[in-house]
């Protein structure tokens, strides 16, 4: 099954704003001294990057044009 370029276009508007979250939630965890070593710093950090090539292959889902990877591949 895929997803139409609105479809993909929606669930990345809602997924967007959970994605710059999880950035503010990294940045705030380093800032206040957690360890590069610290297995809940590490999962967030797992989560922002995964969250992030969600976004990014939604948004090439959403394009006309089929930027960046063709249409098949990212819906």
């Amino acid at each position: 099954m895929k997803l139409t370029r609105d479809q993909a276009a929606a669930v990345f508007k809602r997924l967007h704003s959970t994605t710059g979250f999880l950035v503010r939630m990294r940045e705030r965890m380093e800032r206040i001294g957690f360890l590069r070593s610290d297995r809940l710093l590490q999962r967030a950090k797992d989560a922002e990057n995964a969250m992030r090539d969600l976004c990014m292959a939604l948004h090439y889902a959403s394009c006309e044009g089929g930027v960046g990877e063709p249409r098949d591949r990212c819906a």
